[in-house]
């Protein structure tokens, strides 16, 4: 059986009429972001992978534990968890001005939970992972060694925390 040229519409399209994406186009295409949250202490705008967070909480007792390094408060009870709670404005050495009220539950590689206590929460933010930058060398006023990345926000400086080196 043939078929009419009136049958089948079919157009024929010339080799030059066919662009190809700009490189540009395609990157940012494929560009994954990554969720932080974020959180005040001081006049310092931290942030952790939103992966890591279990929870945040206000106020919970916290038991003390005799002979504990200096930024260890003691430990927490979370629905039968025994929890390590870390002071992180004195693991950060940071100068903070009130005393922090937040518990900021999160998660190291092996799963296992601790809590920093934390002044203030603030956003949860989308950024691109290829604009994270290293931390630069004049940052003051907080240990460098606990920061992964920086990042520029339209108004500041968002500091990533390496949550590893802060839990050893």
């Amino acid at each position: 059986m043939k078929l009419k040229k009136e049958e089948y519409n079919m157009e024929l399209v010339k080799k030059d009429e066919i662009v190809p994406k700009k490189r540009e186009e395609t990157a940012l295409a494929s560009q994954k972001t990554a969720t932080i949250v974020t959180f005040y202490m001081g006049n310092f705008l931290l942030g952790i992978p939103a992966e890591k967070v279990m929870e945040i909480n206000k106020e919970i007792d916290i038991t003390p534990v005799p002979l504990s390094e200096e930024h260890i408060l003691g430990i927490m009870n979370l629905r039968g968890q025994v929890i390590p709670v870390i002071d992180l404005a004195k693991k950060l050495s940071i100068d903070l001005k009130v005393t922090p009220k937040l518990n900021l539950i999160v998660k190291d590689e092996e799963e296992a939970l601790v809590s920093f206590v934390i002044e203030e929460i603030g956003e949860i933010l989308e950024i691109l992972p290829a604009k994270l930058e290293k931390t630069p060398d004049k940052l003051e006023g907080i240990a460098k060694e606990y920061i992964k990345n920086v990042y520029q926000l339209p108004d500041r400086l968002l500091l990533i925390l390496d949550i590893e080196k802060i839990i050893q």
